[in-house]
């Protein structure tokens, strides 16, 4: 077992400890923005060793990057716009995080199809499937999970028997991957902090409330108010980068718009209700536009929408009319089903950071494409662009500023493309959890568990998993579920206290672990007051306290419960 984050700790508990001395340090890089993109860019200086502090104003991945369709994917429906760069650029970065961070990014199959009269004719869907292979294998280092196959009538109708059958005629499949967004931003940011060896902050809650400059106005620090503290703070660095996504405009004030914001939802339901065996991409019967029906373990998601937005950035919600467009086309593919509100366990709403386009008329033809802008006052911003790319987004951020003189060139081998292409050092095979957990199991270090639940903590934590079983063997009533019909237990809560900074129950519920999308709606104050009550002892919470953080996640719950 890889042990060299066993005693990482990175808590709530030792908060106060992270800003002591903050504005006596100077960072290389200051970077706003505690999302994928923000992430992303730490690590690629973190390996080079450069010195950073990431800031949010809310917590890591609190916006677009924990409402995504959760999907490490080369974007296979990219190629129908001739975007063969973005597809391309995917493909190479997903299967790199399939290779190297096996746990968490783990295959998933996607059926690509044709009807009468459907958008896919039986040649677009072998032209489709051939050239998605070519872009991601032909002369890459890392493959593929495995090849496209094309199938048959009979051959697809009896692998997915419970689709549409009329004017059904051939189809086939291909694989991109299921991820847990949240997570692998969280991942990113802890890899890169332990790299960092101490040199390095990120801070959430910690919000960027104005710029200090120099005396030709260049910025050269950030004004922070801690919305944990209320103390406020300064800090400088060598180069700020804003790295907000959908919050970009708001931090430029700038009369300029470079985003182009469109809202995305998802429904989640129990597989067993809908019986897709592998995922779908489908069009609707409303307005044409694409969307997915994605198998996740004992659960499906469907989503997303893509639409022009202009609420409250903070707070997208999923409306009833959102909820029945997906429904329909759902329900149209699956005939069978009848899928009502009644089957929803958990909605989500996110935003899409896009670049403003203007020449795009309809949100789904924008492109997801990353734009570096070099700001007059000295400000760098790292914009658009997608969940999978954000690897090569760091880096292309972080090459742009060696570029300009503003760092010194790395060692050679420092300033290769794909030079940050490393496995993640939580990252573990199953078959090497399996092993090293048989073994542990006959020695009496591990506790003998249910299959689903070591699944489940392999999936989540990879090599981190041994320490919460380790914890289980001490205290086996810490691995028992906390609700019925899911397998979230103490043991792993009480160790995101100790190693991931959540001050908040929405924090754990919402981003370090998945409760909020798989518990039912119906559950939400039963598991939100165990885990509240788990927290307030790791955090010494009172019990008003404790009232408080419950209540915020029932409400949360009830924003989107319409029916």
């Amino acid at each position: 077992m890889n042990s060299q984050m066993k005693n990482f700790a990175w808590s709530t508990m030792d908060r106060n400890k992270l800003t002591q001395n903050l504005e006596e340090k100077h960072f290389d890089l200051i970077i706003i923005g505690g999302g994928m993109t923000g992430a992303g860019i730490c690590r690629e200086a973190a390996l080079r060793g450069l010195s950073f502090l990431l800031l949010d104003k809310n917590d890591f991945a609190f916006g677009t990057s924990s409402r995504s369709s959760k999907l490490i994917h080369g974007g296979l429906r990219y190629l129908g716009n001739n975007q063969f760069k973005v597809v391309r650029e995917s493909c190479t970065e997903r299967n790199w995080l399939r290779n190297h961070f096996p746990n968490l990014v783990r295959p998933l199959a996607f059926n690509l199809y044709s009807y009468e009269g459907y958008m896919y004719s039986p040649q677009k869907v072998k032209i489709a499937l051939y050239l998605y292979n070519k872009f991601s294998d032909t002369f890459s280092k890392f493959k593929n999970y495995a090849k496209p196959k094309i199938l048959t009538r009979e051959e697809f109708l009896e692998m997915e028997p419970n689709i549409r059958e009329e004017g059904f005629v051939m189809g086939g499949y291909y694989y991109d991957n299921n991820v847990d967004d949240a997570r692998l931003t969280l991942e990113t940011i802890k890899e890169s902090l332990f790299f960092a060896k101490g040199k390095s902050i990120a801070l959430n809650y910690a919000k960027v409330d104005g710029f200090e400059t120099n005396e030709t106005g260049k910025v050269i620090g950030v004004k922070i108010v801690d919305k944990i503290s209320n103390q406020e703070y300064s800090a400088f660095g060598t180069q700020v980068v804003n790295a907000t996504g959908i919050f970009t405009d708001e931090i430029l004030q700038s009369q300029s718009k470079y985003i182009r914001p469109t809202k995305g939802v998802h429904l989640v339901i129990k597989n067993e209700r809908l019986g897709n065996h592998q995922a779908f991409g489908l069009q609707s019967k409303e307005d044409g536009r694409f969307y997915f029906v994605l198998r996740r373990e004992k659960y499906t998601i469907i989503g997303t929408t893509d639409t022009d937005y202009n609420g409250d950035l903070n707070n997208p919600i999923c409306t009833k009319a959102d909820a029945d467009y997906l429904l329909d086309g759902v329900n149209f593919l699956f005939p069978n089903a009848h899928i009502t509100e009644k089957d929803i366990i958990s909605t989500y709403a996110g935003i899409r950071p896009l670049v403003v386009d203007p020449n795009a008329k309809d949100a789904g033809e924008v492109s997801r494409k990353h734009v570096i802008i070099d700001h007059t006052n000295g400000l760098v911003s790292l914009i658009g662009g997608k969940l999978t790319i954000y690897r090569l987004m760091g880096e292309d951020l972080l090459y742009h500023l060696v570029k300009k003189n503003i760092f010194p060139k790395f060692p050679r081998n420092h300033m290769k493309k794909k030079f940050s292409m490393q496995p993640f050092i939580v990252g573990l095979k199953k078959e090497e959890f399996d092993n090293i957990y048989s073994k542990g199991e006959r020695q009496g270090i591990y506790p003998k568990l249910d299959d689903e639940l070591l699944e489940d903590l392999h999936r989540q934590y990879g090599n981190q998993a041994f320490e919460i079983l380790e914890d289980i063997m001490k205290n086996p009533e810490k691995g028992k579920p906390l609700i019925e019909g899911n397998n979230f237990c103490a043991a792993e809560i009480e160790w995101i206290c100790d190693h991931e900074l959540a001050p908040h129950l929405l924090d754990m519920v919402c981003r370090r672990t998945e409760i909020s999308l798989f518990v039912h709606h119906t559950k939400s104050q039963e598991i939100a007051s165990k885990i509240a009550t788990i927290m307030g002892e790791k955090y010494g919470w009172d019990n008003t306290r404790v009232k408080e953080e419950i209540q915020t996640y029932v409400d949360y719950v009830s924003n989107w419960l319409w029916f």
